[in-house]
């Protein structure tokens, strides 16, 4: 093949659809909320933004701590009384909640209430704009504000109580008991008074981890550094309940190890207290990384393993048992160990569909990888500085069930096209249409050292 035939064969440079600049310190934490429609972002200087995806614009600035933002979560509520998973958008959308947590290293973990009728009233003068102070800003309304450990560069991970968080949709036929906040299917939503669970660093032993509960904000469980493995800080966490009940806590360490525990059983919190340790099981620990675990991520829909990335070049796939009676001591391997030849990946996401992952990276470049060999698909080049942050927005199940605004089936095309000349269109429908093409987007966010945020749309 000619050296012209192989050039034309291959696909031109990525480029970023949209870079979003309002940030005016490093980029921390990124994450799509409300079905993609909202994009909430934390940086170095306690700054976090919400930004509407269908104009790309801030809707929210506030400093939300004194200390560098380490994660943050936007989750859609159900009002208490109102449907869960409405068949009805709008009937959904008038009966739900906005909050959005936020970790900083002030040792603070944060609940906001931010509902889309009030955007209005927030300001949105961005930290980059002049004369940008806290001074005379309307933040949103604090919810929660919790005392907890931050000397870790790990942020926290949440999950829902599955026995009190959901009831049955319109159609009466009961939901799958949804483990995790990115695992909440299309409209699904947790109530208000939903029970929670908050997982973070342990605040004496940065190699344990400790456990608060929503809304009553008391740790009540903790689960203590096994003193047999030194491995150091607790670097990424995650947890969640799997379709039995069983609760999950998934860490990766300053050393490299890898750990998954299992606690088996109803939980009740009422029995509960900050000494509680619960009857957690360690059911898979493996050190497959030789520098510090930078990041980790649970496959979203069946929960059937988890991906590790770190400061050296190396990609993990490891197992995760359900059950312990499924653990053998062979199994205490990982499925795949890739090496990258790119160390310093950090901020790693699987795409709810589990068909791709996407790290940032120290080099300044986002890459994107098959979850199922780990081989890169393609490397976004576009910052100058190094890459922190990585959200990906949600994929709906059947997007081919999805369909944008249309002409009416039994109109004539030579009258629709009439109608269309005479009449100007409804600004609503067209800012309808703006937004169901926003969020039909497969967005991958990528927060950058430079304060910048480029917004991606490949796969």
């Amino acid at each position: 093949m000619t050296s012209s035939g192989l050039q034309s064969t291959m696909h031109p440079p990525a480029t970023p659809v949209y870079v979003l600049r309002g940030h005016a310190a490093p980029v921390h934490a990124l994450h799509f909320y409300n079905q993609n429609t909202r994009l909430v972002s934390g940086d170095a200087d306690g700054w976090a933004i919400v930004w509407n995806m269908t104009t790309k614009r801030p809707v929210a600035t506030w400093k939300a701590h004194e200390g560098s933002i380490l994660n943050v979560k936007g989750v859609k509520f159900a009002a208490d009384g109102g449907h869960l998973c409405d068949a009805n958008e709008q009937a959904a959308s008038d009966s739900s909640e906005m909050r959005v947590f936020t970790h900083g290293r002030d040792n603070a973990l944060r609940v906001w209430r931010l509902n889309t009728k009030e955007e209005e009233l927030l300001d949105k003068r961005l930290p980059i704009e002049e004369n940008s102070t806290p001074k005379n800003m309307k933040d949103p309304w604090l919810i929660y504000s919790i005392t907890v450990n931050a000397l870790n560069f790990c942020g926290f991970s949440i999950c829902f109580k599955p026995s009190l968080s959901y009831e049955p949709n319109l159609e009466g036929s009961c939901l799958e008991q949804v483990s995790s906040v990115d695992a909440l299917p299309g409209n699904c939503m947790p109530k208000v008074s939903s029970e929670m669970f908050i997982a973070v660093p342990n605040a004496m032993n940065t190699g344990g981890i400790d456990i608060f509960h929503l809304p009553s904000q008391k740790r009540i469980c903790i689960i203590y550094a096994d003193k047999s493995v030194n491995t150091g800080m607790v670097m990424a966490l995650e947890i969640f309940f799997s379709s039995t009940g069983d609760l999950y806590v998934v860490s990766g360490y300053e050393d490299g190890q890898a750990m998954v525990h299992m606690q088996q059983g109803p939980i009740v919190i009422e029995d509960m207290d900050d000494a509680s340790t619960w009857n957690w099981e360690r059911i898979y620990l493996h050190r497959a990384h030789s520098q510090p675990i930078l990041s980790l991520d649970v496959s979203p829909m069946h929960k059937s393993h988890f991906f590790t990335s770190s400061a050296d070049a190396m990609i993990v796939r490891h197992p995760l048992p359900l059950r312990s009676d499924d653990v053998k001591s062979g199994d205490q391997v990982p499925l795949r160990v890739v090496n990258t030849k790119h160390a310093g990946q950090q901020g790693l996401k699987i795409r709810s569909d589990e068909k791709i992952l996407v790290t940032s990276g120290w080099d300044g470049r986002a890459r994107v990888y098959s979850c199922k060999s780990i081989k890169e698909l393609a490397v976004l080049k576009w910052h100058r500085e190094g890459c922190y942050a990585i959200a990906l927005a949600e994929i709906e199940a059947d997007e081919s069930t999805t369909h944008l605004p249309t002409e009416p089936a039994d109109e004539k095309p030579e009258l629709s096209t009439l109608i269309q000349r005479n009449q100007p269109r409804s600004l609503i429908a067209i800012n309808q249409q703006r937004s169901r093409k926003a969020q039909l987007t497969h967005w991958i966010a990528v927060g950058s050292k430079d304060g910048k945020i480029s917004l991606w749309d490949i796969y």
